[in-house]
């Protein structure tokens, strides 16, 4: 067992464990919120659980 959650993990439900990112391009970026935000990116969304931060991408994709 790890202290942290992996990256791609989407955590235990109902916790908010992801953020989703944006850049100056306008694309967008499923983000582990425990992780430094990099340089060049912001939050658009969240925390907020995995399940919600995929949502908005997906809506995003339509």
């Amino acid at each position: 067992m790890t202290l942290q959650s992996g990256p791609f993990d989407p955590g235990a439900e109902g916790q908010d464990t992801h953020l989703v990112l944006e850049n100056a391009r306008g694309q967008l970026s499923l983000w582990p919120a425990w992780r430094a935000v990099p340089q060049g990116w912001s939050v658009l969304f969240g925390p907020a659980s995995h399940e919600a931060c995929a949502g908005r991408v997906g809506a995003r994709r339509r």
